[in-house]
């Protein structure tokens, strides 16, 4: 078996995240400032025999407190302390999947809430691939049911969640946006189309041109040009599915305070 294949082994019985936490755990130990520190005395020692090499290496490592993936995963008392920064950084994560389904686009889809030290962030819509779900846990001949398919939703949302939480938040957003978003988000085809006919009979009351321009502005700022369309076909404005991804929903937080404040 060939070092990939070992480490392909050890990611299925360990699981995904948390090894590829591993290295998030060694560039916390270690620093680049201490391992580039650390590189630059080894060069200088090349000339040297293998065994005094190798010796004056391991000197080198523990003055600058260098591990290795190897170290972690092959030495009991590296693991163990890598097994405690683990359940330290994992205590305060918390996510809860409210439901999932199939998309019409062959993928699947969950509405999740993120918690952090104890504390909810928002809403997410997830949307992962079949297979990325049935190999989250690396065995494939395991049950899709529902708490194999939340429990792989929990993995992958976790192993995502720095790039989940830097999305934007839908309460900063316009009411125009707010309201396009809620409708792909409860419709049935995870669509918004809005013809002339529905713009004059449904939003013309509430908003202007100018919400339609400040729209425009919204979506190039936010990069989702590829998900709201203007002027296509017989719309006047198209929400597409993939829209409830690119937001986090934190509007019922905001209505929390609000209540506090009443209160």
């Amino acid at each position: 078996m060939s070092i990939l294949q070992e480490y392909e082994t050890i990611k299925k019985e360990i699981g995904y995240r948390k090894f590829n936490m591993i290295e998030d755990y060694i560039n916390e130990v270690c620093p680049q400032e201490k391992m580039k520190e650390y590189e630059e005395e080894l060069t200088k020692i090349h000339k040297l025999n293998f065994y005094n090499w190798l010796d004056y290496k391991k000197k080198l490592e523990k003055k600058y407190g260098v591990i290795f993936l190897n170290d972690v995963l092959y030495k009991k008392q590296e693991w163990e302390k890598f097994e405690k920064w683990y359940q330290e950084k994992e205590k305060d994560k918390e996510i809860e999947i409210l439901n999932f389904w199939l998309s019409d686009y062959d993928d699947m889809r969950c509405n999740a809430t993120i918690k952090i030290d104890g504390k909810e962030v928002g809403n997410i819509i997830a949307c992962y691939d079949e297979t990325d779900l049935r190999y989250t846990f690396g065995d494939s001949d395991t049950e899709m049911n529902a708490i194999f398919i939340k429990d792989a939703f929990k993995e992958l949302i976790l192993c995502d969640l720095n790039d989940y939480l830097k999305l934007p938040k839908i309460s900063e957003c316009s009411k125009l946006l707010q309201s396009i978003y809620d409708d792909v988000c409860t419709s049935d085809s995870s669509m918004c189309h809005i013809t002339e006919e529905d713009w004059q009979e449904f939003y013309e009351e509430e908003y202007t041109d100018k919400d339609i321009e400040i729209l425009k502005e919204e979506v190039k700022k936010y990069n989702i040009e590829d998900v709201i369309t203007f002027d296509d076909c017989e719309y006047k404005i198209i929400g597409w599915s993939d829209l409830e991804t690119k937001f986090i929903d934190d509007r019922n937080l905001n209505l929390e305070k609000d209540m506090e404040k009443t209160i």
